[in-house]
């Protein structure tokens, strides 16, 4: 018999800096949390709470939620996109019985021109509060750049296509392969529906006149990715430049390496520090032996008997002025060449807007759009836009978040007929640093790097390369979480300020005045404070009150049977979901009530006392070979041989309680 238990859901005036620092402001401590208890799907729930693209984040987002995490000013952030790939692989049965058709009970219709993350969103959004919904994409299936783009390695079709079959199974019409502005104009689609959203993306690579520049091989970024993605790889020649130094650029090179290319250079106008691409791509690039050209700017293709053999490249004296603003200088003098017989330019991506020409939706002189960020309007009326149309190059999770305020903004417009500004939700301060006299007191423990096929063999297909957490690994790293603001609260109404938390707390957290006060930058949310209060006045945001006690008796009385004993267990080194749940288990023929705790010093006494209220026989208290609390076992050791002493008082006998 197995019970799982609630989580309460903690209302607090900060927010955890990895959730502040989220695009969509996931809960990622709270999803963390049920990792760790072995909730898997429920973590999955809350992952895809505000995020339409829970599986393809897993695997592609540039997780600004770990260069937040607290933890790092210890040791090393938790590893939260690789927790959260694990809570989707884990759900995929979950989340197949929970498909469900949206009913449509509005009677206006919404298209959307573009099914990547940003159009996607706006349909789930939509659809959600009753809008039927028709997206039309160019691409034969939904995805945009994730299913065109990013590379299998990556990101497997297979993995794009949960989440996107998620969103269809709401019941969103997709029309693949339809290219609004030629098969169908946008004048159509603003005759068909009562509002418009333009989620177009940056679809197109950006050229450089070069000269020779127009040579069959010297390709661009996206056509060569796309290729890929499809199945129909381009030719690749032996020796590879790759003129660029952003993500993209990263991809294309990698992606060269896979299709057979010798050697692979990227040539960027940036020193390493300055690259834009993110670290651990540029790393992962190196260990498969692809190097980097620093600060060269391109200038000429040689061809030589009409085959490219090689690139001019002068020397960049800088690549942004004063102002930080993007303005490279060279050194004309300083010019060279770089062998090399096929050249791929990685240097940005751009939009096609083609199909606004000859309507009323506006273009700035730069051919960007006329947009108004606070209401997502462009300037036609009933036609919004989101994503990096508007916003600029950036990562699929800033797509979603894009694509959330334009749901908002169409969705207001279409009840009250009027575009307005969004109103902005208040969101809490995110919570301090950790005080320097605390970090001493964390103890530190190591992170779990992703398992990972060898740079060596995994150059030589595009079979995904991170193997995922086994779940041990997976509890392992999400116990390192700290549980920000999750942690004490004290009710005024009943605080005396008696000093006792000061007393036990070994973080030295509370401060006492008139009444305790809990530092939420400083709890570390052990919860050792709460069963030595007198008054009963602290409680923990990420427990239940009363939960321990609460989960035996339903526990005891759920049996069907007598039960004997009753352990009360820390679950810091459980290895499976199994070993999580409260559950009766035979012990030396008596049957076993089993209750697993984050930490056994929470065990509070009227906990180890109420078995005996149910006629149970004997009570264990079982802690962990190392708490990760310090102080925590002498606490512990105290309050048992307290309750101890209450039981003999009462002639229930101390020795049938025992802790080991």
């Amino acid at each position: 018999m197995a019970i799982a238990t609630a989580t309460p859901e903690i209302v607090v005036e900060h927010c955890a800096t990895c959730s502040a620092a989220c695009p969509v402001r996931t809960d990622t401590r709270a999803y963390v949390d049920l990792i760790a208890r072995g909730r898997y799907e429920e973590a999955f729930e809350k992952i895809r709470e505000f995020n339409p693209f829970p599986s393809v984040c897993s695997l592609v987002c540039h997780h600004p939620c770990e260069q937040a995490c607290r933890r790092q000013d210890v040791d090393d952030p938790v590893a939260l996109r690789n927790l959260k790939r694990f809570a989707a692989e884990r759900a995929l049965e979950y989340r197949l019985s929970k498909r469900r058709k949206a009913p449509i009970t509005k009677p206006q219709t919404i298209g959307i021109v573009g099914a990547g993350p940003a159009g996607l969103t706006v349909a789930r959004d939509c659809i959600q509060q009753g809008y039927a919904v028709t997206v039309y994409d160019a691409n034969p299936q939904p995805g945009g750049l994730l299913a065109c783009a990013i590379p299998k390695y990556r990101l497997p079709e297979a993995v794009l296509r949960q989440d996107t079959d998620d969103l269809l199974a709401l019941g969103i019409e997709v029309k693949s392969g339809v290219r609004v502005g030629a098969d169908v104009s946008l004048a159509d689609l603003r005759q068909r529906h009562q509002a418009v959203a333009l989620a177009v993306g940056l679809s197109e690579s950006r050229g450089l006149p070069l000269e020779n520049g127009n040579h069959p091989d010297v390709v661009l970024a996206l056509p060569f990715l796309a290729a890929a993605a499809l199945g129909k790889p381009m030719p690749v020649r032996d020796h590879v430049l790759v003129i660029g130094g952003g993500n993209v650029a990263v991809d294309v090179a990698r992606t060269a390496v896979r299709l057979g290319a010798k050697t692979v250079r990227m040539v960027c106008l940036e020193n390493e520090e300055e690259l834009p691409a993110w670290d651990w791509e540029c790393h992962e690039a190196l260990e498969e032996g692809i190097s980097f050209v620093y600060r060269r700017g391109p200038t000429k293709v040689v061809v030589e008997n009409g085959r490219i053999a090689g690139l001019v490249v002068r020397e960049v004296a800088r690549v942004f002025d004063e102002h930080k603003r993007f303005s490279p200088t060279y050194y004309d003098d300083r010019v060279s060449v770089l062998d090399g017989q096929m050249v791929i330019l990685a240097i940005g991506q751009k939009s096609n807007l083609d199909l606004v020409k000859g309507t009323d939706v506006q273009l700035t002189d730069r051919g960007l759009l006329v947009f108004d960020r606070a209401t997502m309007a462009t300037s036609a009326k009933g036609v919004f836009a989101c994503g990096e149309v508007v916003t600029g190059p950036g990562a699929a999770i800033e797509a979603v978040a894009s694509g959330h305020r334009a749901a908002t903004a169409m969705m207001q417009y279409l009840a009250t007929g009027e575009v307005r500004p969004i109103e902005e939700a208040t969101q809490p301060e995110k919570v301090g640093d950790l005080p320097k006299e605390v970090l001493p007191k964390i103890r530190r423990i190591e992170r779990l790097a992703m398992p990972t096929i060898a740079a060596e063999e995994r150059k030589k297909s595009f079979m995904q390369f991170e193997l995922g957490y086994s779940e041990r690994e997976a509890l392992m790293e999400a116990r390192r979480c700290l549980s920000c603001v999750a942690g004490a609260t004290v009710d005024k109404n009943k605080c005396a300020a008696c000093l006792t938390c000061l007393r036990v707390c070994p973080f030295g957290v509370p401060a006492v005045d008139d009444v305790a006060v809990m530092a939420s930058e400083m709890c570390q949310s052990c919860g050792l404070c709460a069963p030595e209060c007198p008054g009963l006045a602290i409680s923990i945001r990420r427990f239940a009150v009363g939960d321990i006690r609460h989960r035996i008796v339903q526990l005891v009385q759920g049996a069907g049977r007598p039960i004997r004993r009753v352990e009360i267990v820390c679950s810091q080194d459980a290895a499976s979901r199994e070993a999580l749940l409260d559950r009766i288990e035979e012990s030396n023929g008596d049957p076993t009530a089993i209750v697993p705790v984050s930490c056994a010093a929470r065990v509070e006494e009227v906990d180890m006392m109420k078995p005996f209220e149910l006629g149970v026989q004997a009570v264990v208290v079982r802690r962990c070979e190392k708490c990760r609390y310090p102080g925590a076992d002498d606490r512990l050791a105290k309050r048992v041989n307290r309750t101890k002493g209450i039981l003999d008082a009462a002639g229930v006998g101390g020795g049938k309680l025992s802790l080991v």
